[in-house]
């Protein structure tokens, strides 16, 4: 039987696209992020705020902690807008506003002003699982500049 390698080509670009649909949830791309204390439109439950992204991607689905403060858990970025626009991601440069949302963590809603300020530097939450997920299925996506704040994020949350 002849296989035509065209016909495999194109499954494994469909298999490899369902993977990355699969494990998108579990994939946190770094990033860190400055607060812009003149954008504050909402301080607790959903948090609205505006912020520069200093280095890395944040997209939706980003869980954002705040290292200086305990690793303070603040939520999920649920969404991003530029220009009163909803964007998927901002980059490194960026200023966008942003909702955290306290999703199913069963702790008491943060607030800004109490629990972080505009002094506060807020870095996406990564894990080990995390990180083996954008090695996996998410390396194309990855910059080296991404990989670095990976690097400098595994030191802060000591991920061996």
């Amino acid at each position: 039987a002849v296989v035509s390698t065209q016909s495999t080509g194109g499954y494994k670009e469909e298999l490899k696209a369902r993977r990355k649909e699969e494990n998108k949830h579990s994939a946190v791309f770094p990033c860190r992020l400055r607060i812009l204390p003149t954008c504050i439109f909402n301080t607790r439950d959903p948090i609205v705020i505006g912020v520069t992204v200093i280095n890395g991607v944040l997209r939706a689905g980003t869980p954002l902690c705040v290292p200086s403060k305990e690793f303070c858990y603040l939520g999920v970025c649920t969404s991003l807008e530029m220009n009163n626009k909803q964007i998927e991601s901002a980059h490194t440069g960026q200023d966008v506003c942003i909702k955290i949302e306290n999703l199913g963590t069963g702790d008491a809603p943060k607030l800004y002003g109490r629990h972080f300020d505009e002094n506060d530097v807020l870095v996406s939450r990564i894990t080990r699982d995390s990180i083996d997920t954008l090695k996996e299925y998410f390396r194309d996506e990855m910059s080296k500049e991404g990989w670095k704040l990976i690097v400098e994020l595994k030191k802060i949350f000591e991920i061996l």
